[in-house]
């Protein structure tokens, strides 16, 4: 099964108190505009709810309205009429009743400003039809029933102001088609009512209408209200959501931080008390013969120090966000060469084959983090592997550059893998043998893909191995270039002028012997006077190797750049244990390379490597 690591949430953390103020902020937002889209949206499909919901037990209310006036009536009119007009009018109901069914169960599918114009249709042709009753009837009635059915017929638009739900459109089409035919019948019938009679069905047409319009502003507000209200509740929801996110993270972060300081303090401890067993036996002189050995596993133990010490400080720097990227053109296909080429021995004391499947690919991306990334999977899988091989594979996929790092080892069960990128987890180390391991590559793996925006995914086999693959992003548009073309022989450093530069005498007498070893022509300085006394009498070296903090007001980064503009070029190579982040983009701007004390030898030389090789390509 090929497992896909997740990258970590990119949501920040939410401090409570401004959580606070956002949700008391975002409780009292401000008023919609009359022509808001999505405010008028919501009250047209409230109207039309609440009138689709009346509309369904009006058909009912016609029946009797109509049986009321067929009583009223029945004396005077032909009864077949009455029933035609009744059918009519109920029919007209049924089938507006039948259109709000519909509507109410798919309301949200519809277009709510078609559905209300169709509704205001419906509405006419009801209302044309309860207002067809006094021209069929009015003539043939005595003048006390016409009284009797004129009040009906002038109250049945005062109760369609509530059926109508605040919606003058659709009022003022049902009322206009009963009001109208029942004035003008009365009109025809007693002219000498005409003014009086014109006048006071207008003013009452008018003012049904100013109720609904009234009904309708109230709506509106309603519909205002519970939309606020149903923001807050969701601003509400939403930020104790991100506060509870954030109590989570910063309770998960509470425990990692708390497993890693047991985890370190137990893996310093052993290796210290290991050296203080060794400081002991060579004070008291022992032999020649086991002097080699001693020196050997003093430099292992350091070696495990200093390995701890720079894991350690990379999850700092990586989980601070303090870990700059510096992005160049880079050739994967030779960074990776470059960098099995390193593990070639440690491989053949396993008697592991490392095989290489090479496809030429380049990208745009920090070489620096690639080859860290490179170096943690290699040493893990030439770890875990007893037999058989480890392989090195790039090759480019779509869009995406590919590295894949296979080996036959032991291979990881399903159940553990999303937990061996956690801090100083290590499978089949119980008794943390600090021999085998610290558990902190995978951890640093896994940051620095998701630094670089990389996705890493593996697949595995109990006793049959693991496969490995970052996929990176393949564009190739970058201004700098990297082609890995640094090689591991020391011979091409011989004879090469190095000036060292370093206040503490103690690091400047150890400095100078290692870079002596390896061929160098090292000239020392312990100060800033007395490395200006060197370029003045030799000129300007081949590399400038110098310590951040030299004691003086002027720092080496300085001082290497007013060098350089005095002397002219030159490679410059600053050496700190400074992990602040505005060294870091200093650092970046002044183009200098970088090395983080405890400085290890082979980083050291790669450096110096590097630095030759990328100026004479």
């Amino acid at each position: 099964m090929y497992t896909t690591v997740p990258k970590p949430s990119s949501k920040p953390t939410v401090c409570v108190c401004c959580a606070r103020l956002e949700m008391t902020t975002s409780a009292n937002p401000q008023p919609a505009s009359r022509d808001d889209p999505s405010l008028r949206r919501a009250v047209v499909l409230e109207l039309i709810r609440l009138h689709a919901g009346m509309l369904l037990r009006l058909p009912w209310v016609l029946l009797f309205m109509a049986c009321g006036i067929g009583w009223l009536i029945h004396a005077h009119v032909v009864v077949s009429s009455w029933v035609a007009w009744a059918g009519g009018t109920v029919a007209a109901e049924c089938l507006r009743a039948a259109y709000a069914k519909r509507v109410l169960q798919h309301i949200h599918r519809l277009d709510p400003d078609k559905v209300h114009s169709r509704l205001t249709w419906l509405a006419a042709c009801a209302g044309g039809m309860v207002g067809l009753c006094p021209v069929l009837f009015l003539r043939f009635m005595p003048i006390a029933d016409q009284a009797v059915l004129v009040i009906v017929l002038f109250a049945t638009p005062a109760a369609g102001v509530s059926v109508a739900v605040s919606s003058r459109q659709i009022l003022a089409a049902y009322s206009l088609l009963i009001l109208a035919p029942c004035g003008l019948s009365w009109i025809m019938l007693y002219p000498q009512h005409t003014g009086p009679a014109s006048a006071l069905t207008a003013l009452y047409w008018l003012f049904i209408l100013g109720v609904a319009g009234d009904g309708e502003h109230l709506l509106r507000r309603a519909v205002l209200i519970r939309n606020q209200r149903d923001q807050t509740l969701q601003d509400l929801e939403r930020r104790n959501a991100d506060v509870q996110a954030a109590m989570e993270r910063a309770e998960q972060s509470s425990q990692a931080r708390d497993r890693v300081l047991a985890a370190a303090s137990h893996d310093l401890r052993q290796p210290l008390h290991a050296l203080s067993v060794y400081s002991a036996i060579l004070v008291a002189r022992p032999s020649q013969e086991v002097l080699p050995e001693i020196a050997q596993n003093i430099d292992k133990l350091v070696r495990n120090l200093g390995g701890l010490l720079h894991g350690l400080l990379d999850l700092s720097r990586l989980s601070a966000g303090h870990y700059a990227v510096d992005r160049q053109r880079v050739s994967l296909d030779r960074l990776a060469e470059d960098i099995c080429r390193e593990f070639d021995a440690q491989a053949a004391d396993k008697d592991l084959t490392l095989r290489r499947d090479l496809q030429h690919v380049r990208l745009y991306d920090d070489p620096l983090v690639i080859g860290r990334i490179v170096r943690n999977l290699l040493d893990n899988a030439i770890k875990y592997t007893d037999h058989g091989h480890v392989g090195v594979q790039t090759c480019k996929t779509g869009s995406r550059a590919v590295l894949a790092i296979t080996d036959t080892g032991r291979g990881i069960p399903q159940s553990e893998q999303d937990r061996i990128f956690e801090e100083f987890y290590q499978l089949g180390n119980p008794g943390r043998d600090y021999g085998r391991g610290v558990g902190l590559g995978l951890a640093i793996v896994k940051r620095l893909c998701d630094l670089i925006g990389a996705d890493i995914g593996l697949v595995s086999q109990p006793g049959r191995g693991t496969r490995f693959e970052i996929l990176f992003d393949s564009r190739d548009d970058g201004p700098h270039r990297y082609t890995g073309t640094a090689t591991a022989n020391l011979n091409s450093l011989r004879g090469k002028s190095v000036y060292l530069v370093d206040d503490e005498t103690d690091i400047l007498h150890a400095m100078n012997l290692l870079l002596k070893s390896w061929g160098l022509k090292v000239r020392t300085a312990a100060s800033i006077v007395a490395a200006e006394a060197l370029f003045e009498q030799h000129g300007k070296p081949d590399w400038l190797i110098a310590d951040l903090r030299l004691g003086e007001p002027e720092d080496g980064l300085s001082m290497a750049s007013r060098l350089r503009q005095i002397h002219g070029y030159f490679p410059v190579l600053i050496i700190t244990g400074d992990r602040a982040p505005e060294q870091f983009q200093t650092f970046a701007a002044s183009g200098f390379r970088l090395l983080q004390k405890p400085i290890v030898a082979e980083k050291l030389a790669g450096k110096l490597l590097f630095m030759h090789d990328s100026r004479v390509a």
